[in-house]
């Protein structure tokens, strides 16, 4: 069974990061939150800021990955899913799309946000699907100076 739970595994995050490159950690958490090589501190230190929800997805009640919720505008009614990873062993099998859209509906059941966007780099094709499977469109394109990290903004309404 598939739940997702606002609290975070730093040590399962910590554990899909083991020997990994700076790469990895830019791809999953962009350029703001961490620095190489990650550590259970930092991810206290983003858990713990304001406007920040860390959740865990979980599958039978083992840690299977994490989202966060931030960036919420409650006068826009916007909020932005982020830094999203999922364990190498939980890929390919539907799990990223199962969670996702739990928090979906868990964020428009229980809050007022009525728009949730996201971003994600051009060339990982199999997040892109499962976005746009949860009802997410391409909303702009940005173009960055090392063409590898062109990425997509989307944006899902309620």
């Amino acid at each position: 069974m598939l739940t997702i739970k606002p609290t975070p595994d730093y040590d399962a995050i910590l554990r899909w990061n083991e020997n990994k490159d700076e790469a990895y950690l830019f791809q999953w958490a962009g350029t703001t939150a961490y620095c190489y090589p990650l550590t259970k501190e930092q991810l206290m230190r983003q858990s713990a800021k304001d406007g920040v929800t860390v959740f865990m997805a979980y599958e039978n009640e083992v840690p299977i990955g994490t989202m966060e919720l931030c960036d919420i505008d409650p006068v826009q009614k916007t909020g932005r899913i982020c830094r999203v990873l999922f364990a190498e062993e939980a890929r390919g099998k539907g799990l990223a799309h199962r969670a996702l859209s739990a928090l979906c509906e868990k964020v428009f059941a229980e809050t007022e946000l009525e728009r949730l966007s996201l971003r994600v780099y051009c060339f990982n094709l199999p997040a892109i699907r499962c976005y746009e499977r949860l009802g997410f469109l391409v909303t702009e394109y940005f173009e960055e100076a090392d063409s590898h990290w062109n990425n997509y903004a989307m944006e899902r309404k309620k």
